[in-house]
């Protein structure tokens, strides 16, 4: 997310999810690997340490393709 208070990071937190800035993701990207969470995560965040962080091997976090539905038209990109 790019800001802190917004609806869908509160639904994010409500989920059980931790609320990074895009700096992570970018960050990933330029390394080709997970990073820890922590150094990027938004104000409200932060529970009990790393907490549903993953492994730091693991590969970037990749968004699952949406689904075709008839007539939707084309594919919007998706958001962070």
């Amino acid at each position: 997310c790019a800001f802190p208070r917004t609806p869908k990071a509160a639904r994010a937190r409500q989920l059980g999810g931790l609320v990074v800035g895009p700096s992570w993701i970018w960050d990933c990207q330029k390394t080709g690997r997970r990073l820890p969470c922590s150094p990027y995560l938004l104000d409200g965040s932060a529970s009990s340490g790393s907490e549903g962080e993953g492994s730091e091997d693991a590969p970037p976090p990749s968004r699952p393709a949406p689904k075709a539905t008839k007539g939707a038209g084309p594919p919007r990109p998706a958001t962070p």
